[in-house]
Formats: C-alpha cells, structure tokens, sequence
C-alpha cells in the first residue's frame, strides 16, 4: 500500500510522542481518497501518524473518501480534497 502525504514536513519531537501513543493505541485509523491514476492512496490527515505506523511496523487502516471539490480542515488548515489530490503525484510517498 502505497500512501502520499498531505504534507512533508513534520517535527522529529511529536513524532516521537505520536510513536509512543501508537505503541498503546495500535495502527492509526486515516482518511484517504484512491488514486487509480497515481496508484496510492492520498491522506487527507495523519502525516505524523503514518510515519509513526511505518517506523513501527503498522499498517494504517484507510477510511475511504470521496474525489471531491468539498473541503476539509487539518491542523487548523483548510484545502479542497480535489486539489490535494491532483497534486498528490509531487507528494511524499510512504510505503506499507
């Protein structure tokens, strides 16, 4: 499973603190759209949590979303699901 981040940059300290929370809680659960085109799943959330999935050994569970030109709101960030997603071919990947 191939999944592209929203965004690339993340802080060494909270993810340390999210790998620590994961241990407990097990694999994070991530809202994603499908990209046939590209092959991979586009993560609307969680880029600290898929890293953290990945350096642990978990597989993140996909909540499927919609193609769309809704938007959605992340880390007090708001963007337009179509948007991020076409530009998703650029993203960082992360593979499980």
């Amino acid at each position: 499973m191939r999944v592209a981040l929203l965004h690339n940059h993340y802080d060494e300290e909270h993810l340390a603190q999210v790998m620590e929370e994961m241990k407990q809680l097990g694999a994070p659960k991530i809202h994603a759209v499908w990209m046939d085109c590209y092959g991979h799943w586009v993560a609307l959330e969680g880029c600290h949590r898929i890293r953290a999935a990945k350096e642990l050994g978990l597989t993140p569970e996909i909540i499927e979303v919609e193609y769309s030109d809704d938007t959605f709101e992340t880390d007090g960030e708001e963007y337009v699901i179509s948007e991020v997603c076409d530009a998703s071919y650029d993203a960082g990947i992360i593979e499980f």
